[in-house]
């Protein structure tokens, strides 16, 4: 099979990211040919590491450069944008000739012209995020033909992947032909340990962007935070709402219990050196760091919200799921931090539960449901 992945960037340490990249190198690593596309990569270096059996191409159609433009220039510079995309699109499916092509569902600026060359080759496009949380943005006229754009392209596609069985079922009502999959783990532990667990500490991983939801987090452990002084909060993301919360944390006398941290590559260690992850997010597509931290034996406090948490957390054995309000998360994180044997035994069972996605064995799935649009 050959295949093209086409995303903006790998320069951002996001889920997005992180999952393409590792379904682009086990498909590249198990004979399959693929070429990894970008189109704003420029001379960024990879935030993942591409396999060496997988190729990279980069179109160099920048999008937001559009905007150091003034008003009168834009509409012509997009013009030219759009119609270089084309081009160079085209000549590139022409060159290597894909079985395939794999893209997310966040490339507005191109989305609908790649959608147009499903004449050429079959468009599977991946949903990453949650249905609830783009319907939701009608409050505006932009979010308004946004929307309707996108229900367009999705409609033409060959495939709509999502990711959670709540999610495909809003898109059955618009797509002919949808299915469900998983993201794989990039590492399945051989073994876990308490051991190496750091007493007290939480983990938190995420994109710092509002969705995400970290301040209900920061508010959360800000009312049990005087009960429980050997607890504290590690969060590992960047993003544009990091100076808010940064704001809020010494609002709430947390300097020194709350930290912010880079992005990390080794995120797996910090996950096994922790007691629990925290998940506060308003929606998720899937919620990979949930089965990370699984992975690595901890277990995981999670809001319930669309659609992500509640296929992977099953309440009171691996996990628990908390309201959408501020207290109820603070009530199941108190729960976590005061029955340790109990937490102990939940990191266990979420260890062995988490073995359903591991890598080899996703992977295959995926193999097959790429395979089928053929």
């Amino acid at each position: 099979m050959r295949i093209i992945f086409i995303l903006r960037s790998v320069v951002l340490h996001g889920g997005i990211e992180r999952v393409l990249i590792e379904k682009a190198n086990w498909l590249a690593d198990h004979g399959h040919k693929v070429l990894f596309l970008t189109y704003e990569q420029g001379t960024h270096p990879f935030s993942f590491q591409l396999s060496a059996n997988a190729l990279h191409k980069d179109l160099e159609c920048r999008y937001f450069t559009i905007y150091q433009k003034n008003l009168l220039e834009r509409p012509f510079r997009r013009f030219l944008m759009r119609r270089m995309f084309w081009r160079k699109l085209k000549d590139t499916i022409d060159d290597f000739s894909p079985d395939i092509m794999v893209m997310p569902h966040n490339l507005d600026e191109y989305q609908d012209i790649i959608v147009s060359m499903n004449s050429l080759v079959p468009i599977v496009m991946e949903w990453h995020s949650t249905s609830t949380e783009f319907m939701d943005k009608t409050f505006r006229w932009k979010e308004f033909w946004r929307k309707r754009s996108y229900m367009s392209c999705v409609k033409k596609c060959s495939m709509t992947v999502c990711l959670t069985e709540g999610d495909s079922s809003f898109w059955k009502q618009y797509c002919r032909h949808v299915v469900t999959m998983s993201n794989p783990l990039s590492r399945y532990p051989e073994e876990t340990s308490e051991k190496i667990r750091k007493p007290g500490r939480i983990i938190c991983v995420s994109r710092l962007q509002h969705v995400k939801r970290i301040d209900r987090l920061i508010d959360a452990f800000a009312l049990i935070s005087d009960r429980h002084p050997e607890w504290y909060v590690d969060i590992y993301g960047d993003g544009p709402e990091q100076g808010n919360l940064q704001k809020s944390i010494e609002r709430h006398g947390l300097i020194g219990r709350i930290y912010i941290h880079e992005p990390t590559n080794q995120i797996f260690e910090e996950y096994q050196s922790s007691q629990m992850l925290v998940m506060s997010s308003d929606s998720e597509g899937f919620g990979l760091v949930l089965v990370e931290a699984m992975a690595c034996g901890i277990p995981v406090v999670a809001t319930n919200c669309p659609f992500g948490p509640r296929e992977i957390i099953e309440e009171g054995i691996t996990g628990l799921l908390s309201g959408m309000d501020t207290q109820d998360l603070a009530d199941k994180m108190e729960w976590m931090m005061t029955h340790d044997i109990e937490r102990v035994e939940m990191g266990h069972n979420a260890y062995l539960a988490a073995a359903r996605y591991e890598k080899n064995r996703v992977m295959a799935e995926w193999e097959r449901t790429y395979l089928s649009v053929l």
